[in-house]
């Protein structure tokens, strides 16, 4: 018989077989055409009853015993070889185990049977596959593809390998805003109807089904989609990033502390009072007192609040839902920075030009930022005494410098300067102010929009963490805005956004800096 009409006679199709079915069904072919002689069966006197002796010489059990033990060899090294193509399938590798153990109860199957029996194994009962398990649609999927699509910084770092990667197999070509709507009204209420219709879109994503008038269908899922939670957290991480990008010098230069409440708060001064005193031996320590003068400070509520019309749900701009959180992190920026700088530059009474509490230097030369009025600067601040009239003891960290004078405070902390030796020459001097202080330049401090200002003056300031000039509360220590979103009310259309920030900032100790004019 042909070998391709001997194939078709098994069951199978030649012109779909694999290059090793082939071989396998050519081996069982020829296995056919030239059967092996059959072995004797070999009865024992004990088995058969029969006292008489046996036919059967020694040889031919023997070859029997080990005809027997190749057919089973063979068997299951043949299943061990299947199960090793067919690794994390497990209800393959259980089909292959039933039938290497039948094959081998059953002396009827032989080689041959055997690879055929395998080879409709593995064609009529195909390897399942186990793909890793994707989340299930949720807020954090819909968070996650929002701020992929709308190009957050570092989203990685926000979300988890498996949440990126369920939004990216679910959204591969982005998220819009009127796509995130209809995802959560479907889920929540079962709605169906038209993205056009941005009222009724708005009501059937954002609230419950009790209350959205919408009739829910039997398939939708128990899990319902948390449309101001979504909005909420994401527009925080971009209103986050929009609250960095604003100037932090004011973070540098402060005292930063949370707060209870909004009551005033009060901080007791440093009056040098309780310093130790030597005990007698077994004398008693004497009490020490806090001063009754304190530092202040009150934390209030700043915000501010945007909508997202129906003209940028029907255009299913994502765009300006995300662009609105990032100007209110800006605006909360902008407007701390306002605050701060207005309070520091309010300095009537805490840098006297009056030069009476010794904190204070103006004239031409030694006030300007330079070698000799770094040298002036240090020595008014070392030289300032606590109430009792004894040192401070507290050495300046911060160089506080309009950003005009920002080159020049860098160049004055570099490792070598040139200066002058004569007036045709020139030479490099060894800079003993070489990384003396840390520079902190502000556009604030010479911005005309803030009372006060000057592109001359500058500051030598304590560590804030050791003596504060200046300190700013957050209620609960929370030190950026929050932000919520909803539905609007009846009299507009659309999503409605606020951003809140409570904080405040007031000047400390006055002896924890100087400040220099900058000019006569």
């Amino acid at each position: 018989m042909e070998f391709d009409s001997w194939v078709v006679a098994k069951g199978f199709d030649p012109t779909t077989l694999t290059d090793g079915q082939r071989q396998s069904l050519q081996a069982a072919w020829r296995a056919e055409l030239n059967p092996p002689k059959p072995v004797p069966v070999v009865q024992s006197s004990v088995t058969t009853g029969d006292p008489g002796p046996s036919r059967d010489t020694f040889a031919e059990k023997l070859a029997a015993i080990e005809a027997e033990n190749d057919r089973l060899t063979y068997i299951r090294e043949a299943s061990i070889k299947a199960m090793e193509s067919h690794v994390g399938n497990v209800e393959k590798t259980r089909q292959i185990r039933e039938l290497c153990e039948s094959a081998v109860a059953d002396q009827k199957i032989d080689k041959r049977s055997f690879d055929l029996a395998l080879l409709r194994l593995d064609r009529f009962a195909g390897p399942t596959i186990f793909a890793p398990s994707q989340p299930a649609m949720n807020d954090r999927v819909l968070e996650a593809a929002i701020c992929v699509t709308q190009r957050l910084a570092n989203v990685e770092k926000k979300f988890d390998d498996q949440t990126l990667q369920a939004a990216h197999a679910k959204f591969k070509r982005g998220i819009g805003l009127q796509e995130l709507l209809r995802v959560a009204a479907e889920q929540n209420n079962g709605y169906r109807g038209s993205g056009r219709d941005v009222d009724a879109l708005c009501k059937a994503a954002f609230r419950p089904r009790a209350d959205a008038g919408f009739y829910p269908r039997a398939d939708v899922g128990p899990s319902s989609i948390n449309v101001p939670g979504i909005l909420g957290n994401t527009a925080n991480k971009f209103l986050a990033a929009g609250f960095l990008y604003g100037e932090q010098a004011w973070r540098a230069m402060s005292r930063i502390r949370p707060a209870n409440d909004f009551k005033q708060m009060s901080t007791y001064r440093l009056t040098g009072a309780n310093k130790f005193e030597k005990i007698a031996p077994g004398g008693e320590i004497k009490h020490g007192s806090l001063s009754e003068l304190t530092y202040t400070n009150q934390v209030e509520t700043y915000g501010k609040m945007l909508g997202i019309d129906r003209r940028d749900i029907r255009n299913d701009d994502l765009n300006a839902f995300t662009g609105a959180s990032d100007e209110l992190g800006r605006g909360a920026i902008d407007s701390l920075n306002e605050v701060f700088w207005t309070e520091w530059l309010d300095d009537s009474t805490f840098f006297p030009t009056d030069k009476s509490l010794l904190n204070y230097d103006d004239g031409a030369t030694d006030s300007v930022l330079s070698l000799a009025g770094l040298e002036n600067a240090n020595a008014l601040f070392a030289l300032q005494t606590k109430p009792d009239g004894t040192p401070m003891g507290v050495m300046p960290k911060l160089l506080v410098v309009p950003f005009a004078l920002w080159a020049t405070a860098k160049n004055l902390m570099n490792g070598s300067i040139t200066a002058a030796a004569q007036s045709t020459a020139t030479v490099t001097v060894l800079n003993i102010w070489q990384g003396m202080f840390d520079v902190v330049p502000s556009v604030y401090l010479q911005s005309s929009a803030i009372t006060g200002y000057s592109a001359t003056a500058w500051y030598l300031l304590a560590d804030p963490n050791n003596v504060a000039a200046i300190e700013v509360a957050f209620l609960d220590g929370i030190e950026s805005p929050t932000v919520e979103t909803s539905e609007f009310d009846f009299d507009r259309l659309g999503i409605a956004m606020r951003a809140y920030m409570d904080w405040g900032c007031n000047k400390q100790e006055y002896r924890a800096g100087v400040k220099l004019k900058g000019a006569a």
